[in-house]
C-alpha cells in the first residue's frame, strides 16, 4: 500500500529544509519511491507494448500474430544494428522514417532499447485482442 501523499510532501518539505527523519519518516519514504518506482515501471511496459501493437496494427495488420510478431522480431534486431546506432541520438523520429515501419521501430527502441523475442511480442499482440 502506497503512503498517503500528504506525508511524502511533509517529508520531502523536512528534507528540502535540511531537517533529519526519524524511522517512521525514513520507512515512509522509502514506501513512497517503491511505489513511484513501480507506477513508472507499469507505465513504460504499458507505452512500450502499446507501441507494439499499433505497429503490428498499422503495418502488418494482415498477418496471424506468430508471423507479425517474428516479422517484428526481426525487423527490430536489424534496425537495432544498423541504422538505430545513428539514430538513437535523435530527440523525434527521423523524418525519412516517419510513417513507415522503422519509424514503429525507432519508437518502439525509443521507449525501452532491449531485446525482445517473437514469443514475448505474441503475448503482447494477443492480449490486445482480448
Amino acid at each position: 500500500m502506497s503512503p498517503p501523499v500528504p506525508d511524502l510532501e511533509r517529508i520531502a518539505e523536512m528534507l528540502a529544509a535540511g531537517a533529519e527523519l526519524n524511522a517512521e519518516q525514513r520507512l515512509t519514504a522509502v514506501a513512497g519511491i517503491d511505489a513511484l518506482r513501480e507506477l513508472t515501471l507499469r507505465s513504460s511496459r504499458a507505452e512500450y507494448d502499446a507501441l507494439i501493437i499499433e505497429c503490428r496494427r498499422k503495418f502488418l495488420a494482415d498477418r496471424r500474430d506468430r508471423d507479425a510478431a517474428r516479422e517484428i522480431e526481426i525487423g527490430l534486431n536489424r534496425y537495432r544494428a544498423s541504422a538505430w546506432q545513428r539514430d538513437r541520438s535523435d530527440a523525434a523520429c527521423p523524418a525519412r522514417l516517419r510513417n513507415t515501419i522503422k519509424g514503429a521501430y525507432w519508437a518502439i527502441l525509443r521507449s525501452k532499447e532491449r531485446e525482445i523475442s517473437a514469443e514475448r511480442i505474441r503475448k503482447i499482440l494477443a492480449r490486445s485482442t482480448e
